[in-house]
């Protein structure tokens, strides 16, 4: 192999090195809505019936079936929202922008994201800043026994 050869081969390694680092999430986006389709529902109790006022948005945390050693791997926060005594909606933490965890202010009644001022309203629309998209909803039921239950493979992946 001569010089010229090796050097065209590194360079045009070099270049795939960037090319799979753009390309990888591109494609694993473009595949999301298919592969979703194929994702096996989870079902995972978030407490009783009564321990969400009508009316009231309620912080809730979900413990996840993972054996990690760091307990925030294990459960993920959630936003429960019971407008009226036969809806219940649950909001994931996360902003549809950056993935930053919003915060719930009672007096304004309006979800808050720290990371670049995003608002959302009470029901998850979108109200100011930088996201395009209301917050996530959870699939959620409620059991016979008035156990609250969320599918935790309902949102997009990377939520």
């Amino acid at each position: 192999m001569d010089r010229r050869k090796l050097l065209k081969f590194v360079v045009q390694t070099m270049g795939l090195v960037p090319a799979a680092v753009v390309g990888v999430p591109w494609v694993m986006n473009a595949l999301a809505p298919v592969l979703r389709r194929w994702k096996v529902a989870m079902w995972q109790p978030l407490g009783p019936l009564q321990q969400f006022p009508i009316g009231e948005t309620v912080e809730a945390v979900v413990h996840l079936p993972r054996e990690d050693w760091a307990k925030s791997l294990r459960e993920r926060a959630v936003y429960v929202w019971r407008p009226r005594p036969d809806e219940l909606v649950v909001f994931s933490r996360n902003c549809t922008d950056l993935s930053c965890p919003v915060n719930w202010d009672p007096g304004s009644a309006c979800f808050y994201c720290p990371c670049h001022g995003g608002i959302f309203a009470r029901d998850g629309s979108r109200m100011a800043g930088p996201p395009r998209e209301p917050l996530y909803r959870y699939a959620n039921r409620v059991r016979r026994d008035g156990l609250v239950e969320i599918d935790i493979n309902s949102l997009p992946p990377m939520t």
